[in-house]
């Protein structure tokens, strides 16, 4: 179970590693950061009820708005507006403070004591990813880092939190209400948004993608692999996210790994191992 959950997390991490890159894509081409939060999450709903056969509504509406408002509103505006500033490079090594800061979140929640071995997989990860980004790093502003950084404590806090709604709905169907929550709590801003920047057939084609891969199978695997394999192993894999950014660059642009980056992605790895050996123990203490 623990394993398939593994898995799960680490296909949403691909999914989300190509989000960035369509993400910068769009930013680059004058895309609106609300408009595209909000078109993706308007295309991304539907299917992500149909993915979960459109489930009973079961309550817990507050519960569902601060999932929906942490992991979809505040995430994605942040992330988004934060690709106008930065590469997605840089914008996806603050994915990995993701790691640390959802197991001291789970610590603090569940009174679980952070081992050993969890702070060096997140030291371990940071400074993997680093070495791995450290040739692409370029920064306009701090508002870029600023709002990188928001992202990734939005997306902590979510991560950390939506376990308690599988009290009442299946992961699958979490997603569904939780996608439509979010949605609605963006709702009122669609009066402020620049939808004609997404009248174009390439906007329009990255908008779809990003709403059904990264957006609606990539947030359904999410909550599925946080609900078999717990907030903190699915968060351990997070730092695999720019090593497998530098591989799909390698392999699609022809981009070489160097010595460097090929150290910063052994040293990623090691922290992911790290943190989820840390998972393991704990799981099987209790």
């Amino acid at each position: 179970m623990r394993r398939l959950g593994v898995g799960l997390a680490v296909f949403s991490v691909t999914a989300w590693s190509t989000n960035y890159v369509v993400g910068r894509f769009l930013a680059l081409h004058g895309a609106d950061p609300l408009a595209v939060s909000l078109a993706r999450f308007a295309v991304a709903t539907p299917v992500v009820f149909l993915l979960a056969k459109f489930p009973r509504y079961r309550g817990r509406a507050g519960g569902l708005l601060l999932a929906g408002m942490l992991g979809i509103a505040a995430f994605n505006i942040a992330l988004y507006t934060s690709l106008n500033y930065m590469t997605a490079a840089t914008a996806s090594l603050f994915v990995v403070l993701g790691t640390p800061l959802t197991n001291v979140l789970v610590s603090l929640l569940e009174g679980v004591p952070l081992g050993a071995s969890t702070l060096a997989g997140g030291a371990l990860s940071l400074a993997g990813a680093y070495l791995i980004l450290e040739p692409y790093i370029s920064v306009k502003s701090a508002a870029g880092p600023l709002l990188a950084l928001a992202a990734t404590l939005s997306w902590s806090l979510y991560t950390a939190y939506v376990k308690r709604i599988y009290e009442a709905y299946t992961p699958a169907a979490a997603s569904a209400w939780i996608s439509l929550a979010g949605t609605l709590a963006m709702a009122p801003a669609a009066a402020a948004a620049r939808f004609e920047t997404l009248w174009n057939a390439e906007a329009a084609l990255a908008l779809f993608y990003i709403a059904l891969v990264p957006g609606a199978l990539a947030y359904t695997a999410w909550n599925l692999a946080v609900e078999k394999a717990g907030p903190g192993a699915a968060a351990s894999v997070l730092p695999l996210m720019p090593v497998i950014t530098l591989v799909i660059s390698a392999a699609i642009l022809g981009e070489s790994i160097t010595p460097q980056q090929a150290l910063g992605m052994a040293l990623a790895i090691a922290g992911v191992y790290l943190s989820m050996r840390r998972g393991r123990q704990t799981k099987a203490s209790r």
